[in-house]
């Protein structure tokens, strides 16, 4: 999480030779790290929306990305407020385990078993010129749906035997 970036390695910068130096270009280096990481995220939703024909034809590229940029810092607004850190552990917690989780797993199982691992290695095929080796193949029918069920009740077990408690009120964090 945060703890790695903003602290650890900040404590193992602050230990090396001209770290001044070290702590510019690793902050930088973060600064990059998040931007080309929004530009993918805003290509992931622009891209499809425009291939499915979601909004009008007329409408730019441009346009439909300063709304989408706009949408995303809206919404980024809440966690710049005082209470952002208990915004981020909700979200987290709640929003970035279970249901990306569900999300992932339901997607493998339309690809490899609804649509079909023969007719993707056929499209994968078409688009890079070469048919996709065994080692694929084997992953995306066996070890993907075993490792995502493991994780799936890891995380199960581990949320049931947790004590429940809500940061706010723990005295003692």
């Amino acid at each position: 999480g945060t703890g790695l970036a903003f602290i650890v390695f900040t404590e193992a910068i602050i230990k090396m030779p001209i770290s001044p130096l070290w702590a510019v270009l690793f902050f930088i280096m973060l600064f990059c790290l998040g931007l080309s990481t929004m530009f993918g995220n805003i290509e992931g939703v622009v891209v499809p929306l425009q291939d499915l024909r979601v909004l009008p034809k007329s409408w730019p590229k441009e346009v439909f990305t300063g709304l989408t940029c706009f949408l995303c810092l809206t919404v980024g607004l809440i966690f710049a407020q005082r209470s952002g850190n208990y915004w981020l552990a909700l979200f987290d917690n709640f929003a970035g385990s279970i249901p990306l989780l569900v999300i992932g797993f339901c997607e493998m199982i339309a690809v490899v078993y609804i649509y079909g691992v023969d007719r993707f290695n056929k499209d994968i095929e078409f688009m890079i010129g070469h048919k996709p080796n065994i080692f694929w193949q084997v992953t995306w029918r066996v070890i993907s749906p075993l490792i995502m069920i493991f994780i799936f009740v890891f995380y199960f077990v581990t949320q049931v035997t947790k004590k429940l408690t809500y940061l706010v009120w723990d005295m003692e964090t």
